[in-house]
C-alpha cells in the first residue's frame, strides 16, 4: 500500500511539474475597449496563417496580463492585435497599414508588413513572462 501511494505521488508530481505557463504582459493599450486577439505559432509555414493556439480576451486595462496555460514546451512566435471595434479583424487603412494596435513576440518589427518568423521566435521551456508592446 505504501509503495502504491509513493508511486501515485510521483506520477502526480511529474504531471504537475510539467505544466508550464507563458504569461503575456501586453503594454501600450490606449483605449480600454474591444478584445486582444492572440495567435501562437510553431513554424514559419504557419506564421500569420494558422496558429496552433489562438484565443481572444476582453481588454480591461491599459496593461493586460494574459496567462497562456497548458502550452507545451517548444519553439513559438506570437502575434496579437487589439480589436477596438470588435469586428474580429485587424483593420487597415491606406496602403494596408493597420489602424488598430498590434504587436509580436520579441517586440519584433517588420518592414512593410509583419516581421519574419525568425525575428519573433523564442524557446518556451519553463514558466516565463513575455512583454509585448502594442504599436
Amino acid at each position: 500500500m505504501k509503495t502504491n501511494l509513493i508511486f501515485l505521488f510521483l506520477v502526480f508530481a511529474s504531471v504537475i511539474g510539467s505544466a508550464q505557463t507563458l504569461t503575456l504582459k501586453v503594454e501600450g493599450i490606449e483605449n480600454v475597449k474591444g478584445y486582444l486577439y492572440i495567435g501562437i505559432y510553431n513554424s514559419p509555414e504557419s506564421f500569420m496563417k494558422k496558429p496552433v493556439f489562438g484565443f481572444r480576451v476582453p481588454v480591461q486595462d491599459s496593461v493586460m496580463v494574459v496567462p497562456c496555460q497548458g502550452l507545451p514546451t517548444g519553439t513559438y512566435a506570437i502575434s496579437l492585435f487589439q480589436d477596438e471595434n470588435e469586428n474580429g479583424v485587424l483593420d487597415t487603412g491606406s496602403f494596408g497599414r493597420p489602424t488598430e494596435k498590434f504587436g509580436f513576440s520579441n517586440n519584433a518589427e517588420g518592414v512593410m508588413g509583419a516581421p519574419a518568423y525568425k525575428k519573433c521566435v523564442f524557446e518556451f521551456r519553463q514558466d516565463m513572462m513575455m512583454k509585448i508592446q502594442l504599436k
